[in-house]
């Protein structure tokens, strides 16, 4: 079930062209158009500049669950490869890595995140997703060298050690493949995870920035209307909550499924 509503999601953002019915970024009415509730016209109604909130929603999930995709595939990617690394090599080398990589926890990420894009203030969706992906792998990579610890001392290890195997072979052949179900795991966490910080950093206007439709930025825009119009806010804010609890659903099923502790 958490898959396919994963697979809904991302299919309703692929389609988003299609299914829109406004442009997201067309101001259709300023004067008439403005703050109008649900209607035939306007399903979840139109915001202060008399865009249809329907449509930037739509293009606003396209938006954010491409970010958060990209974004995991960094941090996956660099934090398997630390980890591979650190777990492979130990020694001085595992303990330099690993004391890094708790240094890097010990700063609060959103922090970090706030600090970087306000500096690179005109980096645009790349550098959002690059600084996303450089600042989520360091959990990824203590989970890796776990497992690669673990898994070194296995027998089918220690076997293609004996017959010769050169180390990079053993750890692309033999230990990598055995140690993707946790990352698979962890990633599929990290993409709900990475959709909320996105909001809250397109929510203080240095994660995607306007006229571009993200549901951080649709909660911005819908703040100061609270009290006359709160589908603005709400909207957006259901969005985030149901998707990061999909991917959460997912995950734990995921986990639950390929951890044999939990069977």
């Amino acid at each position: 079930m958490g898959l396919a509503a994963v697979g809904l999601l991302y299919l309703i953002a692929l389609l988003a062209p299609v299914l829109a019915p406004y442009d997201p970024a067309a101001q259709l009415d300023l004067v008439a158009g403005r703050l109008l509730p649900a209607s035939l016209a306007h399903p979840l109604g139109t915001d202060a500049l008399s865009r249809d909130l329907l449509s930037r929603l739509l293009f606003g999930a396209r938006l954010s669950l491409s970010i958060a995709a990209l974004a995991v595939v960094v941090a996956v990617t660099v934090g398997t490869a630390v980890g591979l690394a650190a777990g492979l090599a130990g020694g001085v080398v595992d303990a330099a890595l690993m004391r890094s990589v708790d240094a890097a926890l010990a700063i609060p990420r959103v922090f970090l995140l706030i600090v970087i894009l306000a500096l690179w203030e005109h980096g645009g969706i790349a550098a959002l997703v690059l600084v996303l992906g450089l600042t989520g792998w360091f959990g990824t990579s203590r989970l890796v060298r776990a497992e690669v610890q673990s898994l070194k001392q296995r027998d089918f290890v220690l076997a293609a050690r004996a017959l010769g195997l050169p180390a990079w072979r053993i750890a692309l052949r033999h230990i990598l493949p055995n140690a993707t179900a946790p990352i698979i795991v962890s990633a599929t966490l990290g993409v709900g995870n990475t959709i909320l910080i996105e909001a809250a950093l397109s929510f203080l206007g240095i994660g995607v920035r306007p006229p571009m439709p993200s549901w951080g930025n649709m909660i911005a825009d819908g703040q100061a209307f609270l009290a006359t119009a709160p589908w603005q806010a709400i909207v957006p804010g259901a969005a985030v909550v149901l998707t990061v609890m999909t991917f959460s659903v997912l995950g734990e099923a995921l986990r639950e499924t390929i951890d044999p502790r939990t069977r």
